[in-house]
């Protein structure tokens, strides 16, 4: 499994898994399924409602086997055990 970016997450629409900024999945895709794009569990975004504001993700449940969690990270990566399919 190859480490992907903080900075974009897979949203389900229309039946199909997209890829979208994490301000796009923030405001356009608020209420559709968001996965992590490197071990596929359920993501959530958040951000602030200010003139800076900055999305990040976090997983709905923590999982060492994903690279984009570094504090929870064993080393060797592995799907989530709730990926989304």
């Amino acid at each position: 499994m190859k480490a992907k970016s903080r900075t974009v997450c897979e949203v389900k629409v229309d039946g199909a898994w997209t890829v979208a900024t994490l301000d796009e999945a923030h405001s356009t895709y608020r209420m559709k399924p968001k996965r992590c794009p490197a071990c596929h569990g359920p993501v959530v975004t958040y951000g602030a409602y200010s003139a800076d504001r900055r999305v990040s993700l976090g997983h709905r449940k923590g999982h060492n086997g994903c690279p984009l969690t570094p504090k929870l990270y064993s080393g060797t990566p592995s799907p989530h055990p709730d990926a989304l399919a």
